[in-house]
Parts: C-alpha cells; sequence; structure tokens
C-alpha cells in the first residue's frame, strides 16, 4: 500500500501530452484510490496500468494512493477518496472481498463516491450472492471471453463526453476485445462500440457491441472501458486522455477552479470538498476555513448537552451528481461551532456584509416556530440587557420559506424593527439544491438586508437599525447562537456545500459575478 514510484517513461509521456491541454488543475486536491488486486489472472500490462494512473495524480496534483490490499477497504479509508479505480483488478479464480468489505464498498457508491473500471474489472466472477448482481450492474455487465489480441476499430458513439472529445471518430488499436455476458446498452451511456466487422473471431455480439459507457448507479457514478489488455495500450496517448476525462468524470468535479472570482473581503470559506475532518464513518468533526491569513479556522463538533453522545456530528456526503459532483454536509439537527469568541463582531456593527450559501433544505422538524436556522452568531445578552438579542442569522420557516436577519441588542423579542424578518414570499423545494444569499449595507445608521435566491435581484428586503455597541456572539453552522444552551434546538435539517462570508457588501456587479460562478460550478438549476 501508498504512493508507487512512477515509471520515468511514463511519467514523461504523460507530462508531454497533458502540456497540450488547457485544462486547469483543481483548486481542491482529487483525491484518487489505484486499486489493483488480483485472485487470478494477472496481466502482464499491470505494472503500466498502475504506474499511468501514479503518473496522472503528479501531472494534476492529485492524492493518489495505490495498493493491491482489499484490507484497506474500510468505510474511513474509502470516504477520503473522490473516486476509486479498480485497475485490472481481475477476480476470475477466485474471490476478493470480504463481506464486509464489499458492504463498504458499496455505501461509497451510494454516499455518491465515483468508480472506474479498466479491463478485467469486469471479471470478478466469484464475490457470490446479493453483491455479485450489484457489482455486476456497476460495471453494467460481465466480462465473459474473447477472441485472440488482434487489431480492430472503434467507433466513437458520443465525442461529446470527457473522456472522448479528443478522440477520432473512428480508433483503430491492438487489445483484446472481450465479448460480455449481455448488452448494456438499454441500461448505460454509450461512447465508444466495436466494429465487429474488424477483427476476426466468433466471439461477437451480434453486430452491436459496446465497448466503453459510463452511468448513474446506485447513488454514484460508473465509468468502463475494457480497454487495457496490453502495454501498449497504457503508452497511447489517446487511451491516457481518455482514463484522465473518465477520472474527472467519476469524481463529479468541474475542471474549472473552484475558488471564487471576487475575492476582496472575503472571510470564511466552508467547502465541503475541502478541508472536512471525518471520524466513526462518515461524521463530520471539524471544517475548516479555505481563507488563510484570519483567526476563523475551524467549525468544530459539538456534542456538549446532547442527550446520545456523539449524536452533535452533521454527516459527509460525497460526490452529489445534482451538485456536478460536489461534496456537502447533512445536518439534523445537528451544528459546527467556530470558538474566535469577536471575528464576526464587525459585520453587524458597521462594516456590512455578503454570504451565500449553496444548500438544500429538507423537511423541518417542528421546534421553536419558524426558527430553523442555518447559520448564526446571536448572543443572548440576558444578564444586562433582559434578553435582547445581538447579531446576524439566517433559516427557514416550518414551511421552508428562507429568512434572514439581524438583532441589535437594543429591543427583546423575536422579530420587530431592531431584529426584521426578511421572508422570502416562496417555500423552497424539498431536497432541491438551491443558492441562497443575504447582504448587508456598510453604515452605522439605518441600512437594508436582502434575501436573494438563485438570482442577483432580491426577492425581498427590509431596513436594520446599526448599534455599533451590538457584541455578537461566536459563530455557528447549522444552528443560531452559540449552540451551547439548547443544542440541536433551533438548528435545520438539510445540506449545505458551500458557504462563503465576505466583510462587506457586494456590489450588484460583484453579486452577479459570484452567483454566475457558483451556479455553473454547483448545477444549480433556475
Amino acid at each position: 500500500m501508498g504512493n508507487r514510484n512512477t515509471n520515468g517513461y511514463m511519467f514523461l509521456l504523460v507530462m508531454a501530452i497533458l502540456s497540450f491541454q488547457n485544462c486547469q488543475i483543481y483548486a481542491q486536491q482529487l483525491k484518487v484510490l489505484n486499486f489493483s488486486a488480483d485472485n487470478g489472472y494477472v496481466h502482464k500490462s499491470k505494472e503500466t496500468g498502475v504506474s499511468l494512473i501514479d503518473s496522472l495524480g503528479v501531472a494534476y496534483n492529485w492524492k493518489v494512493v495505490t495498493t493491491d490490499k482489499p484490507a484497506f477497504f474500510t468505510l474511513k479509508n474509502l470516504l477520503s477518496f473522490h473516486v476509486i479505480i479498480f485497475n485490472n483488478t481481475c477476480g476470475n479464480k477466485g474471490r476478493i472481498f470480504s463481506s464486509d468489505q464489499q458492504q463498504v464498498l458499496q455505501q461509497f457508491i451510494r454516499n455518491g463516491g465515483g468508480f472506474v473500471g479498466i479491463h478485467c474489472a469486469g471479471a470478478l466472477w466469484h464475490e457470490g450472492g446479493e453483491f455479485q448482481k450489484w457489482y455486476e450492474a456497476l460495471i453494467g455487465t460481465r466480462l465473459v471471453d474473447h477472441p485472440k489480441v488482434q487489431q480492430a476499430k472503434l467507433v466513437v458513439e458520443n465525442a461529446n463526453h470527457e473522456s472522448t472529445a479528443h478522440l477520432p471518430l473512428e480508433w483503430v488499436l491492438t487489445d483484446e476485445w472481450h465479448r460480455f455476458s449481455d448488452n448494456p446498452r438499454d441500461r448505460v451511456n454509450v461512447l465508444i462500440s466495436l466494429d465487429e466487422s474488424s477483427y476476426e473471431g466468433e466471439k461477437k455480439m451480434n453486430g452491436d457491441h459496446p465497448f466503453i459507457w459510463y452511468q448513474y448507479v446506485d447513488g454514484g457514478r460508473s465509468f468502463f472501458t475494457s480497454l487495457g489488455h496490453t502495454e501498449e495500450i497504457f503508452k497511447d496517448e489517446n487511451y491516457q486522455k481518455l482514463l484522465y476525462g473518465a477520472i474527472t468524470w467519476a469524481a463529479g468535479k468541474s475542471l474549472e477552479a473552484i475558488e471564487v472570482p471576487v475575492q476582496k473581503g472575503l472571510i470564511l470559506d466552508l467547502n465541503a470538498d475541502e478541508g472536512v475532518q471525518i471520524e466513526n464513518g462518515n461524521k463530520v468533526s471539524s471544517w475548516k476555513n479555505q481563507v488563510t491569513g484570519n483567526a476563523v479556522r475551524l467549525f468544530i463538533k459539538q456534542d456538549k448537552g446532547r442527550e446520545v453522545a456523539g449524536s452533535g456530528r452533521p454527516r459527509l456526503k460525497l460526490s452529489e451528481p445534482k451538485l456536478n459532483g460536489h461534496n456537502s454536509i447533512v445536518f439534523h439537527r445537528q451544528e459546527l461551532i467556530n470558538h474566535q469568541e469577536d471575528t464576526f463582531d464587525h459585520l453587524t456593527t458597521g462594516s456590512g456584509y455578503t454570504w451565500f450559501t449553496i444548500m438544500a433544505a429538507y423537511e423541518q422538524v417542528k421546534g421553536k416556530t419558524g426558527v430553523n436556522s442555518f447559520f448564526g452568531n446571536l448572543r443572548n445578552t440576558n444578564v444586562d440587557k433582559k434578553g435582547q438579542y445581538e447579531g446576524f442569522w439566517a433559516g427557514l420557516s416550518d414551511e421552508n420559506h428562507i429568512w434572514a436577519g439581524a438583532r441589535n441588542g437594543l429591543e427583546k423579542g423575536l422579530w420587530n424593527k431592531n431584529s426584521p424578518h426578511v421572508l422570502a414570499p416562496k417555500p423552497m423545494t424539498t431536497s432541491k439544491y438551491y443558492l441562497v444569499m443575504g447582504r448587508m449595507g456598510k453604515s452605522k445608521g439605518d441600512v437594508p438586508i436582502e434575501l436573494f435566491v438563485n438570482s442577483a435581484t432580491p426577492v425581498v428586503r427590509d431596513m436594520f437599525p446599526v448599534n455599533p455597541e451590538a457584541n455578537p456572539s461566536k459563530m455557528a453552522i447549522g444552528q443560531e447562537r452559540d449552540a451551547t444552551n439548547h443544542p440541536g434546538h433551533e438548528s435545520f435539517d438539510g445540506e449545505i456545500a458551500r458557504f462563503l462570508i465576505y466583510e462587506r457588501p457586494l456590489s450588484d456587479e460583484e453579486m452577479k459575478t459570484v452567483i454566475k460562478h457558483l451556479i455553473s460550478n454547483y448545477n444549480i438549476k433556475l
């Protein structure tokens, strides 16, 4: 196990090829498991294929872990990857995985993980039971037999996919041309088929012979290529580019860098693709701010006061297809707390702010009427101000109308002129992803608070009288206030994939720029 030393020739070849591609490297690091166990036939091309993936990792700054040990398949290990590659993993003579390891692979896929199967990955024949059926569905079919290795012609049926866009429409290669247990065409998205008139032998598929395809299956993404028998195929630059496209598609990551185009004033960037620490499977223990140079570093788990130990941790959801494959954090009345007490105070005492979040709302668990908050830094100043609060927050009504607001500590009560309830007129559709934003003006007097949903036109606005003497509390994600008095209450059920805060009100043009970027990258449907 571990990162294998790359083959020098292969590395130089890959670097030369990729230097001609105008693709941007991910701002977040792509994490790939390069898995190559066998229980049966071992390909002579195996080392070349394994080294190729290692070399792609070096070229594109991916984190690639290469192993042939099935024992590596624990949920904690697999949930740290975006993509698992079965790199000529053959099981034509016996079982590879234990029952527990089989379940871990299923959980990875069902949690939105990506899979790339190369050649003999289609020949795991002895796993048994329901898993055998599930795995063959993940591949799309089952490899059965093949004629002798020879030259043949492949036909590109879909040239718009990132794995095939560079290819000639007819591609002549020498490899091993597998026949399958059945034709997967009705179940998968065929990219390339095999011209059966271009090679000799009886082991064919009645004139319709898919050979490379992709599919969305059981919550995840699966890409399969039957190419990969010979050493020469892994040295073919077109095939190297195809595998690069397969991996990036399976990861679900946009090739466009994820850094937001407006950086001035950005003090918080919580990105579920980066900086998430998990424990006990997929439970989130901390979420790291991707903006450096300020006091806001970590939002950490909050189990204090919970009736059930450990129930205060949200969970990590990997590679959601509806979000272009980005991760999200799933909250079920849980919270993550930043313990820098005064970091966000200035936002409501004069500087103003703008926040953005990519989120989805589930059905809310009714607690305090209408207060299902997904962030906030309100302080209860009960001792010296008789119950007033100060800070800013946002949440959902019990019917999933989004709202935003702020409080200045000058008046008691939930909603009033000193704590406006900026409530959207229409509810959010349950489990649909939205881009939601809030903006407060910069001033020591009365300033507007605006709420936006998927566009730069506010859906509602109200005025807020700024109190420069206000003193808010710690910032919480998943709940309002500092979430220490009553954990699991006044919090929301749903997902957050990205959360940004600027310490100033962005201009309308800046808003449009950021909105366009986030909607494109996260596949938000308007």
